[in-house]
């Protein structure tokens, strides 16, 4: 029997898999924006203006991100796209817990989930999925964005 809690699912007391309703009031979390530079070393289509929510802030001193943290990232070119901290072990091999996704708005939706995005389509550029750069930012648990640090919180 799952247990339902911040408009997901608990289905083990360490997981949380999240639906389209926990995304839907995303525009009213606190916000950050910020701007990737075009270095040469992100995948094409990364760099670029933003928009990052994030439906909870990691309490001060926080080595990682809590099970059911959420973050939407709303590009310059209108993709959404999000980060679930699932928990559970999920995705063991790459970024320890956390699950991605593609969304559409009115009504949010999610277009698709996973380690990333479904054959022929890409994510930035990537057809590897999200693992392949967000691995590179384990430090901050796996949450690449300068304006997301743990550190800063």
């Amino acid at each position: 029997v799952a247990a339902c809690t911040k408009q997901g699912a608990a289905d083990a007391p360490n997981t949380f898999i999240a639906y389209s309703t926990a995304f839907t009031p995303f525009m009213t979390w606190p916000s950050y924006q910020d701007t990737l530079a075009d270095d040469g070393s992100l995948p094409a289509g990364v760099a670029g203006a933003r928009t990052q929510y994030i439906n909870e802030l990691p309490p001060h001193g926080a080595t990682e991100f809590p099970i059911g943290t959420i973050i939407v990232e709303a590009r310059a070119d209108g993709k959404y796209f999000a980060s679930v901290k699932r928990g559970g072990d999920f995705n063991p091999s790459g970024c320890v817990n956390w699950e991605f996704f593609e969304l559409t708005v009115d009504p949010v939706t999610i277009s698709w989930r996973g380690l990333g995005p479904p054959i022929g389509d890409t994510y930035g550029g990537d057809p590897n999925g999200c693992n392949n750069c967000h691995v590179m930012c384990a430090s901050n648990d796996y949450i690449c964005s300068p304006k997301l640090q743990l550190s800063s919180f």
